[in-house]
């Protein structure tokens, strides 16, 4: 009885640990060096009104954080 409390506990864990990485994983992906960027790597949001709004919707803003061109 007392492994099968323990197996229970256990899983309950593990099912929180998996639940807070896939939280991380939906931080939006912002261009390196844009204003997003640069705010993120602070521990701040971007405070322009764009960047705010698409932040809302849990995105990064499409007008700032534009994809880098491959040479």
């Amino acid at each position: 009885m007392k492994t099968l409390l323990a197996l229970i506990a256990v899983a309950a864990l593990a099912g929180n640990i998996i639940a807070a990485d896939e939280k991380k994983a939906d931080k939006p992906k912002f261009t390196a060096g844009s204003c997003c960027d640069k705010a993120d790597k602070k521990g701040e949001k971007c405070a322009h009104k764009c960047c705010v709004e698409a932040a809302k919707e849990n995105k990064a803003c499409e007008k700032c954080n534009k994809p880098e061109k491959k040479k």
